[in-house]
């Protein structure tokens, strides 16, 4: 780091590189009073250049258009880092440089980086050698953020340095605002901005108090209602969410509370400073006093509020508990009677598909019966060439008979016949014996089939109303 100055009388221009968001807000006591005494609208940040900012930073100037105690109030505005690499503490953004000047030049103190460093911010008011400081920093807790360190330098200035994010921008706060001390004899302070920066911050605060409020009414009210999120965890991770959120704006209201304490303090310290110099006319200090008492109360209340929020997001958390139980219970009851349902229908299914399996095992008995049938047919079939063969054994019995040799002449003489006069007699014989031999067979083989065939049908049928009996005596009892 170089020394931007050698001495406090001999300042060296110093070198801001690389170009850095640093503006600066300066102001004069006789611009205010010819502004009726408010604060210009708008109010113009002018950026700190190389060639101007040793003025800026080390020259403080009396402002002698008024009388010899008028100064000019500064200010050196910076955006807060936008990241955080891990849990490392982001540095001043500030060039080293500039960082040197304003550390040699008091504009912040070893105070100033402690409080710096802190998560939890905080503020403080410090008198030492003449020299009356400010300190503030909003906790780093994701929200709105400011960092002031603000010094009142006897009769040379008054100013210091501030970090701060959109919502506690310099025109946001001090534009058309009225400054209140006036006092033709004592040195102006700036207990303007930290005492805005509370104003903005209470109401912040506030609002989203009432906005946690709101938001735990309404799961309160569901939970009444008997309602509860079962998707991931949801409503357990609801109230995790709104343990946090009060966390935060409890280290929020303490930042509130010990800021107003500190600003009393500062008023205090202030008006020590120039007791003589007062002359009774301290109304200043008193009107100060009573702004402070009134963002006091609206602190107490918000703190009112903030203690009775963990006792409702215990009883959430009860009542969650309680539904999840009672939740758990009817979905296990619901699930068991599903499952009673399904096993019903699967035992209908079961049972439907046996019935089809036995009815198909009748149509195989049935297929099977045909088969044995047609089998018994052609067993049939071979019984009638049988009884064909019977057909010409009598003919051939017959034959042998009458084979002798009176009944053919194969070698007859001249007055000899070949065939003898008795041959008729055997067919006379044989025709009717053949034909009484097919009549018995037909007469035999019909009766034999037609009670083979109705002891059949007779079988199928008390088989099949015997299965038929099964299945609805095994369809009723699943039921």
């Amino acid at each position: 780091m170089k020394s931007a100055l050698k001495s406090p009388t001999t300042p060296t221009r110093p070198t801001i590189s690389p170009p850095t968001p640093l503006r600066k807000f300066e102001i004069s006591d006789s611009k205010l009073e010819h502004n009726n005494w408010r604060f210009p609208s708008p109010i113009r940040l002018k950026p700190l250049r190389e060639l101007d900012d040793e003025d800026f930073l080390t020259h403080h100037k009396i402002d002698r258009s008024y009388d010899s105690s008028t100064v000019r109030f500064k200010l050196l505005v910076a955006d807060p880092p936008l990241t955080r690499s891990n849990d490392e503490i982001p540095p001043y953004p500030l060039p080293a440089a500039v960082e040197e000047i304003l550390e040699k030049q008091r504009w912040i103190s070893d105070e100033y980086e402690h409080l710096w460093q802190r998560d939890s911010g905080g503020s403080t008011t410090l008198l030492a050698h003449g020299v009356l400081t400010f300190l503030l920093q909003t906790p780093r807790d994701g929200g709105s953020f400011c960092s002031l360190s603000l010094v009142n330098r006897e009769r040379n200035h008054c100013g210091g340095l501030y970090v701060a994010d959109e919502t506690y921008a310099i025109d946001g706060l001090l534009e058309d605002v009225v400054y209140l001390n006036r006092h033709p004899k004592v040195p102006r302070d700036f207990a303007v901005l930290p005492f805005q920066i509370l104003t903005r911050h209470v109401d912040e605060t506030l609002r989203q108090v009432q906005k946690l409020s709101r938001d735990i009414t309404a799961t309160e009210l569901r939970l009444l209602e008997g309602e509860i999120d079962l998707e991931e965890n949801g409503d357990y991770k609801v109230l995790n969410k709104f343990n946090l959120e009060h966390l935060r704006l409890q280290r929020r209201s303490n930042f509130e509370l010990e800021l107003e304490q500190n600003l009393v303090k500062y008023m205090n310290e202030y008006h020590s400073m120039w007791a003589v110099l007062w002359e009774g006319g301290t109304s200043y200090i008193e009107d100060m006093h009573d702004k402070i008492e009134q963002q006091v109360r609206y602190s107490q209340q918000v703190k009112l509020d903030l203690e009775m929020i963990p006792r409702r997001i215990k009883n959430q958390s009860k009542t969650a508990s309680e539904l999840l139980s009672t939740s758990i219970t009817n979905f296990i009851m619901q699930r068991d009677n599903k499952l009673n349902i399904e096993l019903a229908h699967s035992s209908r299914k079961i049972a439907e598909e046996s019935r089809r399996d036995n009815l198909l095992n009748i149509e195989i008995a049935k297929a099977t019966a045909q088969v044995a049938e047609e089998t018994r047919q052609d067993s049939a079939a071979m019984k009638t060439i049988a009884v064909l063969t019977l057909t010409f054994l009598p003919g051939t019995a017959i034959a042998s008979f009458f084979s002798m040799n009176n009944a053919f002449n194969f070698d007859p003489g001249p007055d000899e016949k070949m065939v003898a006069p008795y041959l008729w007699i055997f067919f006379a014989v044989t025709v009717p014996i053949t034909i009484g031999v097919y009549i018995f067979w037909v007469w035999w083989f019909r009766t034999t089939q037609g009670r083979y065939k109705q002891r059949h049908e007779e079988g199928l049928k008390d088989v099949e109303k015997e299965l038929k009996m099964r299945m609805r005596t095994a369809t009723a009892m699943t039921w």
